[in-house]
């Protein structure tokens, strides 16, 4: 199987990136490549029984190391190879904005910034007023002051709420005094999903108990 943008295909000297996330490989499973030039530079961090025996064998022969996440990674390209990697990103890219919409209409909010700029993942602001719409935050004598003061602990808040009253893990950021949510993409996820997120951030909203 070869993805489009494989190291060669973008002439990259050193390329990596996990296993475990977007390609859907066990915990614990990387990809690291090096151009031939320049392998002499780059060492494990531990030094084991395939030092010095050439670049595969120095990282892959380390003492105690379990091996069983890269065995079963060949299924993980079968399932690639079954669905195409074309299909497979044309459902991510186009599920994550039709997502995006959705929240922006839902809410009436931004996003971070152009569409164009994202990938798999989308940056979305949460409404101004999911705090509360007369909260004071440290000491503020106006929401309008309190939006500039909002901080890690207010997304962290939204964020433990969407978790254990909507069973909604979501990503909840602070940037330069607003909430945003990330959202992401991936063939098994379905618009539904998104949906479900629009109407407990609007029920959060209405609530207006999330506070500190």
């Amino acid at each position: 199987m070869e993805f489009p943008y494989i190291a060669r295909d973008i002439g990259a000297d050193f390329y990596t990136t996990n296993c475990h996330k977007w390609f859907c490989g066990p915990k614990g499973t990387a990809l690291m490549y090096v151009e031939h030039q320049h392998r002499n530079l780059i060492n494990p961090l531990v030094v084991s029984h395939g030092f010095q025996s050439g670049f595969n064998s120095k990282f892959i022969w380390s003492g105690l190391q379990d091996y069983a996440p890269y065995l079963a990674l060949h299924t993980v390209l079968d399932f690639w190879q079954c669905y195409g990697v074309d299909r497979m990103r044309s459902y991510m890219f186009q599920l994550v904005r039709d997502a995006a919409d959705l929240l922006q209409k839902s809410w009436g909010t931004e996003l971070l910034c152009d569409i164009t700029l994202f990938g798999t993942m989308v940056v979305v602001q949460l409404p101004a007023d999911i705090l509360g719409k007369n909260i004071q935050v440290g000491g503020a004598d106006s929401a309008e002051t309190a939006v500039h003061q909002i901080t890690y602990e207010h997304a962290e808040v939204i964020q433990n709420k969407l978790f254990y009253d909507y069973q909604i893990e979501v990503p909840i950021k602070a940037l330069d005094g607003k909430l945003y949510v990330r959202i992401s993409a991936h063939v098994y996820n379905e618009i539904e999903q998104y949906s479900r997120l629009a109407t407990a951030v609007t029920d959060l909203r209405n609530k207006a108990i999330v506070s500190l």
